[in-house]
Formats: C-alpha cells, sequence, structure tokens
C-alpha cells in the first residue's frame, strides 16, 4: 500500500537526476544554462513549477526541463502506485548563493498540504559554449533524452 510519505525519496531521487551532469539541454549541462539564465535575467532565483507551466520569452530550457520533470514526478508516483490526486503542488528552485555556488530544491506538496522537501548546494558556473565542450553522442545517459 502506497503512503504519501513516498514523496521524501521521490524528492530525493528527482533531485538527484537535476543536478547531476547527466542532466542535459541540448549537449550542456542544464544547471550550467539555468546560472547563466539568471545572470542574463539579473535575479538570483529561478523556479520550475511541476505542476503547472511557467510563462517565460528567455526559457526554452526552463520549458523542457519543467515538462521532463513534471512526467519524472509522475512516473515514480505511478511506480510506487501512488495516485496523480495526491500532488497539489511541485517546485524546483535554483538559488544562486555565492560566485559558483547554487542551492537547488525540490519541494513536493500533498494533497493534505505537507510539504516534502530536499536541498543541495552545487559548484556551477555559467554556461560558456566558448569553453565548454557540446554533448554531441546519441547514445548514453541523458536525462531529458527520454521522455
Amino acid at each position: 500500500m502506497s503512503r504519501r510519505n513516498q514523496f521524501k525519496g521521490i524528492c530525493h531521487d528527482i533531485l538527484g537526476t537535476f543536478v547531476s551532469r547527466y542532466n542535459d539541454h541540448d549537449g550542456y549541462w542544464s544547471l550550467g544554462q539555468y546560472v547563466a539564465l539568471l545572470e542574463r535575467l539579473g535575479e538570483g532565483q529561478l523556479q520550475l513549477k511541476l505542476r503547472d507551466a511557467t510563462e517565460t520569452s528567455d526559457g526554452r530550457v526552463i520549458t523542457v526541463s519543467e515538462e521532463y520533470y513534471r512526467g519524472a514526478v509522475l512516473r515514480m508516483m505511478e511506480a510506487n502506485s501512488m495516485p496523480k490526486v495526491w500532488l497539489a503542488n511541485a517546485t524546483i528552485k535554483v538559488s544562486i548563493i555565492a560566485p559558483a555556488k547554487v542551492a537547488c530544491e525540490i519541494e513536493i506538496v500533498s494533497d493534505l498540504g505537507r510539504a516534502y522537501r530536499s536541498e543541495r548546494t552545487i559548484t556551477v558556473r555559467p554556461h560558456d559554449p566558448v569553453i565548454e565542450l557540446r554533448r554531441t553522442d546519441r547514445f548514453g545517459p541523458s536525462n531529458q533524452k527520454g521522455r
């Protein structure tokens, strides 16, 4: 029998894949692209809404990531025999906390109003295609490659 406290494990697992170097978009590490976007916008925090889509003109990488991770949460809930109605809200936040450091946090709120969270601090520099090598292979892990 499934329990809502399984959201704790889902938070941990989703955040692990989110901060992973295998989380790439267009061949580059997504987290570096988020930091570059934040710097370009002059903001300190970015929020991916996993329940409803975010409207951004700048952020194709955001839209793709939201779509992927929204599906990932639902797939993990299904694998744990959790009804979709248990998911009231879910967000992933990326906050710049120091030069080359970001805090990444996922929060899932159940239908009963209880929030489940997981957080990690990651060293990352902004995406720069001039000095980064682009992932060009079609094989191997990439979090957002498959749906």
